[in-house]
């Protein structure tokens, strides 16, 4: 085989190997509430629906805070310190992204969940 052709094969293996790595350092687990506080800390995505009159925010903060419930009927305080979504208020299911801190769910970032977008129209 020719010398080229051995170090194009090492490093596609190597790229490949790459793209795994980073992938799986980057990758998360849907938890429950249960799970996110037996395992603080980390990247985890946490599912549920935001508890009525929880919500607080502050643009010129950069802060929100909420209850999250999960569907076993698990509650945590939520923190993000960045800007809410655009549409979190009419968002019904939210995804926090993050880990627990101190007894509350610390997130990077929410992701809102509006299931009405994909359904279709009744006629």
């Amino acid at each position: 085989m020719k010398p080229g052709a051995i170090v194009a094969v090492l490093l596609s293996v190597i790229g490949m190997a790459a793209v795994v790595m980073a992938f799986q350092t980057n990758a998360s687990k849907y938890v429950s509430v249960k799970e996110a506080k037996a395992s603080p800390g980390g990247s985890q995505h946490l599912s549920g629906l935001i508890v009525q009159g929880t919500m607080e925010s502050s643009s010129a903060k950069r802060y929100l805070k909420f209850v999250l419930i999960d569907e076993d009927g698990e509650t945590i305080p939520v923190v993000m310190h960045k800007l809410p979504p655009a549409n979190l208020s009419a968002a019904p299911k939210v995804v926090a992204v993050g880990g627990v801190k101190n007894g509350e769910f610390v997130a990077t970032d929410i992701i809102t969940k509006c299931p009405s977008k994909y359904e279709s129209e009744k006629k």
